[in-house]
């Protein structure tokens, strides 16, 4: 059984007990029976591509200051580095023996993260402008790239760094400010959270019809178009409703959750529930630091807050034993 099998009947399964439907021993039955041999060895595995790849990219990143002087030569250099890490990347993550799945999906999207390098170098060097590279169009080019190279040999890592750049390029961005803090903008929110619902439903459409078609080795996919949709579009409703931002865009905000709660409980989806109940809990949280923080001292604004909290939770989880999620729909 193929380790993303693995994974999704043990996601499944967890799910259910989430649900009510099966009981703890069950459970740990299920995920006894479908725990993957290695696991912890394969989670090692995982977070230590995460750091190869931070690591990679922070020495793309050097690579494009130090070689500024000459950016034709770096971004030749670095495009011929590139091809050859996608070409040993590739090799590896689709032998049959699947002796090194991880690292060849990495060094996949490494050299994605270096073509993306490589394509500021070769701009800055036939334009002459060092300033203000198109980021966003490269990273939209890059973008696709990654999506090319996932269909093409089925790897998940190079669909998500497209998935991200593909993001960033529309006008999302992120920055460390200093002294713990970090700042994030969407250029245009509304544009976004029309594309994000767009993604939301092409990664519902990728599950539960292209998965078990035509696409049934391309499993996981669809999750990724999901999450990052459901991320953004969320996001995006948020930041409209900044600063006290219009009664329209609150009551979308909020619609938009309830939405989500509503939409995982009927598909028994327990990713957009929790995004939905998530998000709800930001909004009521901002609307009351809105209302209250100037107002209220810190004590009082805080234990309220506390209160309020722990009398939804009771309610909802009250509500959840007396309702329970129905098969067979």
């Amino acid at each position: 059984m193929r380790p993303v099998t693995h994974d999704l009947l043990s996601r499944e399964a967890t799910d259910w007990h989430q649900q009510g439907l099966i009981d703890r021993p069950l459970l740990e039955l299920l995920l006894q029976r479908y725990a993957r041999r290695g696991e912890i060895l394969a989670t090692l595995l995982k977070w230590l591509g995460i750091f190869a790849i931070l690591q990679l990219g922070l020495a793309v990143l050097a690579s494009i200051a130090f070689l500024l002087n000459s950016a034709l030569v770096a971004a030749a250099l670095l495009g011929a580095v590139s091809l050859g890490l996608w070409y040993g990347g590739v090799r590896l993550a689709t032998d049959p023996r699947r002796l090194y799945p991880h690292t060849g999906a990495i060094l996949v999207t490494a050299s994605l993260a270096g073509v993306f390098g490589a394509l500021i170098l070769a701009t800055i060097a036939f334009t002459g402008q060092r300033d203000d590279p198109p980021i966003p169009a490269l990273m939209l080019l890059t973008s696709a790239l990654g999506a090319f190279t996932a269909y093409r040999y089925r790897l998940r890592w190079p669909l998500l760094l497209a998935l991200l750049l593909f993001f960033h390029g529309l006008g999302a961005w992120h920055t460390y400010g200093g002294r713990g803090a970090y700042f994030a903008d969407i250029q245009e929110p509304r544009w976004m959270a029309a594309i994000s619902l767009g993604a939301i439903l092409l990664g519902l459409w990728h599950e539960r019809r292209l998965e078990i078609g035509p696409l049934r080795r391309c499993i996981g996919f669809g999750g990724l178009y999901l999450i990052f949709g459901l991320l953004y579009l969320n996001v995006s409703l948020w930041f409209l409703t900044l600063p006290r931002g219009p009664l329209a865009w609150v009551l979308a905000f909020t619609a938009a959750a309830i939405g989500q709660i509503v939409a995982g409980a009927r598909l028994h989806d327990a990713r957009l529930t929790g995004f939905g109940i998530v998000f709800l809990a930001i909004n009521f949280y901002t609307r009351y630091f809105e209302q209250f923080w100037d107002r209220l001292s810190i004590g009082l604004f805080f234990v309220i807050g506390g209160a309020l909290a722990l009398a939804f939770g009771y309610a909802f989880e009250r509500w959840a034993q007396q309702n329970p999620v129905e098969t067979g729909r």
